[in-house]
């Protein structure tokens, strides 16, 4: 399964553009979201016009700009995250603080909006730190990943249970081996929430009869998932790819 960037509109305030994502949906009020790989997305509610939409975002450019500044820090090229306190980062669509304290035994947990590292040595090892929370996710990631596979595999009432390989893929969030035996799975998923997962299983499953992506690949697949999984996987794209 590739990963593509939603369409964007233009939003013009004074010298600057901005490229949101918009999604009209059945509501009475606006909406608007902005997350950490700087993508915006506007939901609205249907039929609204598009100069609607440019008033809506004149009267929230300031609160706009403040949450594109905050996250923009950790969007900087030269950028390396470094395991310190303070640091942001995605877990099962959520954004969490890192927090670091000392401790006589190495562990993770989280605790509430924060995950907090507990290190045997100091909060500023960036190297110890990054090796801990990684050996976490990584139970983790292996953890959530098999769940939704197995339990979305039951449902397709396969007889053969696929075997799972996770791995870092820039251009992929899923793929299924052509004879159906091996589906893999992008790591970077374990940021997203836990229906992207799910709908990641059901595409690669689909595979497994389907080659390609035809009528019946979609009517399998959606007979699999819930009614919105457009919705979606435009968010998967739009805030994780």
């Amino acid at each position: 399964m590739k990963s593509f960037a939603a369409m964007q509109n233009k939003f013009y305030y004074g010298r600057k553009v901005y490229y949101y994502h918009l999604r009209h949906e059945e509501r009475r009020s606006f909406s608007l979201a902005v997350y950490p790989n700087l993508s915006i997305v506007v939901k609205a509610p249907e039929m609204t016009d598009n100069e609607k939409i440019d008033a809506f975002l004149v009267r929230k450019w300031v609160w706009l700009e403040a949450r594109l500044c905050e996250f923009k820090k950790y969007k900087k090229a030269d950028y390396v995250r470094r395991y310190l306190p303070g640091e942001s980062v995605s877990y099962l669509g959520r954004q969490y603080i890192l927090d670091l304290v000392p401790s006589r035994m190495d562990s993770v947990k989280i605790d509430g909006r924060r995950i907090r590292i507990s290190s045997t040595k100091s909060a500023n090892s960036s190297a110890h730190n990054e090796t801990i929370f990684n050996a976490w996710l990584d139970v983790r990631r292996s953890a959530v990943f098999k769940q939704h596979l197995i339990k979305t595999w039951e449902e397709f009432g396969y007889k053969t249970l696929p075997q799972i390989r996770i791995r870092e893929m820039r251009k992929r969030w899923g793929s299924c081996s052509k004879d159906g035996k091996v589906i893999t799975l992008n790591a970077r998923l374990i940021e997203a929430p836990a229906e992207a997962i799910r709908y990641v299983c059901a595409h690669e499953l689909a595979h497994i009869k389907h080659r390609d992506h035809n009528a019946d690949f979609y009517r399998l697949m959606e007979s699999h998932l819930s009614a919105d999984w457009r919705r979606i996987k435009e968010d998967l794209e739009v805030r994780f790819g």
